[in-house]
């Protein structure tokens, strides 16, 4: 699911980061020198939501960009 996905890829770095999981990948951003990507962004948080069983980690906005409304 999502093999080319780069926050995925880097799971172990970005949970490192403080905070909850925007902000995590607010800073692995900033630390990277990538722009903002809401697709992979809604990506890292189904394949998040999966592995945890926690599907509140997913918006509106993150299900629509994934098809999942």
């Amino acid at each position: 699911m999502y093999e080319s996905n780069i926050y995925i890829k880097n799971y172990a770095t970005i949970k490192k980061y403080a905070g909850d999981i925007g902000v995590q990948l607010d800073k692995f951003d900033n630390d990277h020198k990538l722009k903002h990507n809401a697709l992979l962004r809604a990506q890292y948080k189904h394949w998040r939501s999966i592995q945890t069983g926690v599907p509140e980690l997913l918006s509106v906005e993150d299900k629509r960009l994934l098809g999942l409304l």
